[in-house]
């Protein structure tokens, strides 16, 4: 008897907690006083720290009139939004594209296309960001930014400050913070219910005032748009038609010769998309070399530094005994679900498909993989992580983007850009950047 009633106690515990959080929820639902979550406040011309870039992409300006008066969830095709011209000149893409095409980031490209939830094979890299327009954000606007760090993406949600220069894609949503590269997504909280923190004041951050009424969360448009309605950055008082790209360039500059990127070190696949996001063709064979790591590339034939003609073979060289029988697991990070099962069925193993809760962009896409490279025996099991929708709660959080005790960002999937829990973005990098660019009248 005294067992059953221990029993009936912990129901009754559990069933009153599940009582108090269901009224938690309905007391938000229904306009109750709810707990803001902090975020990241990010002026004009401040580029955080643990930024993807630190080069010089872009420049962000200040917009004395324009601004836009209405916050709140918008989508991507509304009018007013944004400022801009076709002769607008606030974002270095072929600097971006060659930062990240160098063999030398080939992580980062990685970790910066998993946020993005695209693919981060060369040409798929340069089909994206030719498929991106330079905007400045003509209000405060609440993103989920990413940093750079220990090889990861990094969410975290932000307000980023009208003038700050973006990319937009053709859903007209920002996709890219122009002066450091940070991918961003769109943030899973309410404009309404943020609390903007600013932080790292001593970097080159500052301090601006933000009406809560006036911020605004940018999501995708319901089809892919042929233009978007900006505000005239030369005459603020009037909109203008924004033509968007309607061929995005994938095939990057003609090279009739590439010279062999260093590859020792590397990860087998790492190594390979260096090589092939060059254009050459690669052969690989495994090598006794033990003092590099098994599975890591230890170099090529013809060797690093070697100019040889675009689409030539390149051997490439790894650690490890060659083994009979074995298969390669393709990778599929940031492919759509169908095809990156097809091809782990073309390869002879069998895909095992769990869904997780991911942003909006990453939905259907695969956000993560075990294993994600190497060798295996046929018919072993790979297990692909895809992004599914998921609903937006508030709670009472603390923002990414410091090292001050901060959340990293949303709850919303694993390795794919929304880490949940990780120390967020902006924590120990570089010095941030202080001129806010050229005033536009």
């Amino acid at each position: 008897m005294a067992r059953a009633d221990r029993r009936f106690r912990m129901v009754t515990h559990r069933s009153a907690g599940a009582f108090i959080a269901f009224a938690l929820v309905l007391g938000c639902m229904s306009g109750l006083a709810c707990a803001a979550r902090a975020v990241a406040g990010e002026a004009a011309g401040y580029v955080a720290e643990n930024a993807f870039f630190t080069g010089g992409l872009g420049d962000d300006a200040e917009l004395r009139k324009g601004r836009t008066e209405k916050g709140g969830s918008r989508k991507g095709d509304e009018p007013g939004l944004y400022g801009g011209s076709r002769d607008l000149d606030v974002c270095d893409t072929q600097l971006l594209l060659e930062f990240l095409l160098n063999a030398a980031n080939v992580r980062k490209k990685t970790a910066w296309a998993k946020a993005l939830g695209i693919s981060a094979r060369n040409k798929k890299v340069r089909q994206f960001v030719g498929s991106l327009t330079e905007v400045l954000l003509a209000g405060d606007t609440l993103v989920a930014n990413h940093g750079y760090r220990k090889g990861r993406a990094n969410r975290y949600d932000a307000v980023l400050e009208a003038g700050t220069a973006v990319l937009v894609d053709l859903f007209g949503v920002p996709r890219v913070k122009c002066n450091c590269g940070n991918p961003l997504a769109v943030s899973g909280q309410d404009p309404g219910d943020v609390d903007v923190e600013f932080k790292n004041r001593d970097k080159g951050n500052r301090k601006w005032h933000v009406r809560k009424d006036r911020v605004v969360r940018v999501e995708k448009a319901d089809e892919k748009q042929k233009s978007l309605v900006v505000v005239d950055v030369d005459d603020p008082d009037q909109q203008i038609p924004l033509p968007l790209p309607t061929d995005p360039d994938t095939k990057g500059p003609d090279k009739k010769s590439v010279t062999v990127p260093a590859v020792r070190g590397m990860t087998e696949s790492e190594a390979t998309e260096a090589l092939t996001g060059l254009g050459l063709t690669v052969e690989t064979e495994r090598v006794d070399v033990p003092e590099v790591g098994t599975g890591l590339a230890t170099g090529t034939d013809p060797a690093d530094g070697t100019t040889v003609p675009a689409g030539s073979t390149v051997t490439l060289m790894v650690s490890g005994t060659a083994t009979e029988g074995l298969v390669d697991v393709p990778s599929v990070i940031g492919m759509p679900q169908e095809e990156a099962e097809q091809l782990i069925y073309e390869a002879g193993l069998q895909p095992a498909v769990a869904l997780q809760g991911a942003s909006a962009d990453q939905v259907g896409l695969v956000i993560d993989q075990d294993p994600e490279g190497g060798q295996v025996e046929p018919g072993s099991t790979v297990s692909l992580t895809v992004g599914e929708e998921t609903t937006t709660t508030t709670d009472g959080g603390v923002d990414g983007g410091t090292d001050e005790g901060a959340d990293g960002g949303t709850d919303a999937g694993a390795d794919g850009g929304a880490d949940a829990g990780t120390d967020a973005g902006t924590d120990a990098g570089a010095d941030a950047g202080t001129d806010t660019g050229a005033a536009v009248p």
